[in-house]
């Protein structure tokens, strides 16, 4: 008997063992179910008494709604008990522990010019000390709205709001999206301040200064809190960060505390990929300094976030016996300068000192699935991903705050590791996929949506927050929240720039700054050049993408590429290496010292149009009309060459033993290197040769035209194999490719239906004048007219190592 009680005990145990696999593999189930449903529905400021979603397919567009009437119903609803009667442009945001007293926090907020502080309950949140401190700001005229009822002191508008738990719960009360997202966020855990965020954006924030209860701004010598944005002028647009450091790098990776002067050596910021500590190219180097705008026409800045002085925010790792870090690490304050993260570069930003601009709200929001310690750094990378497409950039301030705070015991830390491990084990991986990862969405709400559900997929993040983040855009849209556009980079194109030559002691940082300018663009940048094997080493060593073909010309005395043959040999190749992808429809070839205009080279298109060939000008049969002036303009700039080596003009009206008797006698367009081997010699070797008869014209001729300036020009990745034949039979020859590009690109066009695209050309042959500011001023300013204006594809030459990368970035950014 007492067996058969055990084996029925062991019975029911394998009962509930196997009833409780069952019910969490059907709560998977109900997980991937819930995701497909997600991936295809889109339920965005979905009242909560509809029955079903809209439906909308996940390549639709985010459709903002009608959100007026709903906004004024929530201001109604709170405002009216809060007799608010003008918002606050800026907004700090905080949810007070059970560690620290609010007192400080609120006296020092107050003190701040301009901001307004809303204190979010959590439920640690020590009562009697916030009601305290209410009341004594009370007494010291300072006006406290508190849970929803007024309080005016001294005539001054309040600007400190208490947003007790009690209200919280009231604003899980309201329908829709807001009243849902509310809900969803749970207590006691750092994304408890993302209510607060939402209240800051209802009641107009600008900007939000999200921040901990344990950091102080600074006081100057008179007692004052230090201005941690600009003084507020009466156009926002006239804001601006005054000698920022721009900083370069290939590294999609930036280590931002080295350059920052952190005062212990080898450290990094929360967050900061372990793999990449004891990688010095992610330290960056400047490029030059300037004053950033907040607002501009093609970038704006999102995030500024502040380095904290004594207990920074690092890596708990620093504490191993490997990277010691001492009680106080602080950072260069004097003399200091904060700088700008490359676009295409990640770096960890935290949420203990930060400010999000008008255009970045959007990206306030903290996952709640993953610990405190790595919301937020989690927030910082999925953001990024998105900044990158809209021109929003992130700045990192030199230290106008510092932190009190109290050391971690031992067994603190050990749990601290524990609950950061997701920052060790996948910081590094979850910046490639991110760099990597795009989505047919020409907007931010549908963009964000599909990157949630997509770092779901990846295990970043649960399903809560593929809820959390549905339920908080559909909250934003509901309050008329403006998202901003999309800037967005293309992805379908490759960019091959052109350098050469490498002689310059300072050819790897240009290399490196010219492939970051073009990675603001685009998402494939490749430089080319004869890079010498060192000089390649380097390149890779920061991350560039390098192709090199090293002393293949002799000048003077040296050895080295003067960009005559290698160019057309470096695009055949790029175009060959791409070909097959299902991404590069087509690589845009350009000169270093050209500077694109992007806008006019893609017609304002997204994505780049890629099925016609891209070029300045072409002369010859193909392009003439019945017209005289054409015909005679042809006439200068093609002829013919026969297979038994004689020539006639495009107009066949003369005939000519040779290429020096016909550019005396035509005469040619003058340039003398028509006649040497490398141009008019070598297009007669290679109309003689067998492998050209394919290229013929009924005449029996081959119609080539003399040289033409070769600096930009896009080829379709549909044609890379017709293209790399023409060009192999010229590079054959030796023909540079001032003689060969365009006759290259007839030869496709005899033997394909490819069409061609003209661009203008914006240059000047006076050696005064070429290449000079006055002359890139007057082509920004011939392209920058109204509908008469010329609109230049592309100007040359620009060198970068005449004007500097600063004039080179501005004159770029002018040009578009």
């Amino acid at each position: 008997m007492h067996d058969s009680r055990i084996m029925a005990s062991h019975y029911k145990m394998y009962a509930l063992i196997i009833l409780m696999i069952i019910v969490l593999y059907s709560l998977g189930l109900q997980d991937k179910k819930m995701l497909e449903f997600l991936r295809h529905e889109n339920y965005l400021g979905r009242n909560d008494n509809m029955k079903a979603p809209t439906s909308v397919t996940r390549e639709s567009n985010f459709q903002q709604h009608e959100t007026f009437s709903q906004k004024a119903k929530i201001t109604r609803k709170f405002h009216s008990d809060l007799s608010l009667t003008s918002y606050c442009r800026r907004w700090a945001v905080i949810v007070v522990s059970t560690d620290n007293s609010t007192e400080a926090i609120i006296k020092r907020v107050l003190a701040m010019q301009s901001w307004c502080l809303v204190i979010v309950a959590d439920q640690s949140t020590p009562l009697v000390d916030t009601e305290e401190t209410l009341v004594q700001s009370q007494q010291e005229n300072v006006g406290m709205r508190r849970g929803g009822q007024v309080r005016r002191g001294g005539g001054n508008l309040e600007k400190v709001f208490y947003l007790s738990r009690e209200m919280q719960m009231e604003w899980e009360k309201v329908h829709g999206s807001f009243g849902k997202f509310v809900r969803s966020t749970p207590w006691g855990h750092l994304s408890r301040k993302n209510v607060g965020y939402l209240f800051a954006i209802v009641h107009g924030a600008e900007y939000i200064f999200d921040f901990d209860d344990d950091i102080h701004v600074k006081l100057d010598e008179h007692g004052i809190p230090l201005d941690i944005l600009p003084t507020e002028r009466d156009n926002p647009t006239e804001m601006k960060l005054e000698n920022v450091n721009v900083i370069m790098q290939g590294s999609n990776v930036f280590n931002h505390y080295p350059i920052m002067g952190a005062s212990v050596n080898q450290s990094w910021a929360r967050g900061f990929p372990m793999e990449h500590i004891d990688n010095v190219y992610t330290h960056g180097k400047i490029a030059y300094q300037m004053d950033v705008p907040f607002v501009s026409p093609r970038k704006d800045i999102g995030v500024i976030q502040f380095l904290v002085d004594r207990h920074p925010d690092v890596n708990t790792m620093h504490h191993d016996k490997n990277h010691p870090l001492p009680d106080k690490m602080t950072f260069q304050f004097e003399n200091a300068h904060p700088v700008l993260v490359p676009t295409h570069a990640y770096a960890p930003y935290n949420s203990r000192a930060t400010i999000h601009t008008k255009n970045a709200l959007w990206a306030t929001l903290l996952p709640s699935t993953v610990p405190g310690g790595v919301s937020d750094i989690w927030r910082s990378y999925f953001a990024q991903c998105i900044f990158a497409d809209a021109g929003i950039q992130l700045i990192f301030s030199p230290p106008k705050v510092l932190r009190k705070y109290s050391n971690h015991t031992d067994d603190g830390q050990e749990n601290f590791v524990g609950k950061e491990q997701d920052l060790y084990k996948k910081s590094g991986a979850l910046i490639n996929f991110l760099s990597q990862w795009d989505s047919t969405h020409d907007n931010i709400p549908d963009r964000m949506r599909a990157l949630w559900i997509d770092l779901y997929d990846q295990g970043y993040i649960r399903l809560e927050d593929v809820h959390a983040v549905e339920a908080w855009l559909g909250a934003l849209s509901e309050i008329g929240y403006d998202f901003p556009p999309l800037k967005r980079r293309f992805r379908n194109v490759a960019v091959m720039g052109q350098f050469n030559y490498a002689d310059n002691p300072s050819i790897v940082n240009d290399v490196i700054f010219w492939t970051q300018k073009n990675l603001e663009r685009f998402h494939t940048v490749i430089a080319a050049g004869p890079f010498s094997k060192d000089q390649m080493k380097a390149l890779a060593d920061n991350s560039i993408n390098a192709i090199s073909n090293h002393n293949d010309t002799v000048i003077g005395n040296t050895t080295q590429e003067a960009g005559y043959y290698t160019p057309l040999e470096n695009l055949k190749n790029t175009l060959l290496y791409f070909k097959n992808s299902s991404k590069i429809e087509g690589v845009l070839y350009a000169h270093d010292d050209a500077i694109l205009n992007i806008t006019q080279l893609s017609n304002g298109q997204y994505p780049f149009p890629s099925d016609s060939f891209i070029s300045n000008r072409f002369f010859h049969m193909r392009l003439a009309t019945s017209e005289a002036k054409d015909m005679k303009l042809a006439n200068k700039f093609s002829y013919r060459i026969f297979p038994d080596g004689h020539l006639e003009d495009f107009l066949k009206t003369a005939s000519f033993h040779s290429i020096e008797d016909m550019y005396h006698n035509l005469p040619l367009k003058q340039w003398p290197v028509t006649m040497s081997s490398s141009c008019g010699q070598g297009q007669t070797e290679l109309a003689k040769d067998p492998e050209s008869a394919m290229y013929r014209e009924k005449d029996g001729s081959i119609l080539f035209s003399r040289f033409l300036q070769s600096d930009a020009l896009f080829v379709p990745t549909k044609y890379a194999d017709e293209f790399a034949r023409a060009a192999e039979l010229h590079l054959k020859h030796k023909i540079w490719i001032e003689c060969s590009v365009n006759t290259v690109v007839d030869m496709v066009q005899q033997r394909t239906n490819a069409t061609l695209r003209y661009v203008k050309l914006c240059t000047n042959w006076k050696p005064d004048v070429r290449g000079t500011k006055e002359f890139i001023k007057r082509c920004i300013d011939r392209s920058s007219k109204d509908d008469s204006g010329i609109h230049f594809g592309f100007i040359h030459p620009y060198k970068l190592g005449r004007h500097g990368y600063m004039e080179y970035d501005l004159a770029y950014e002018q040009l578009q």
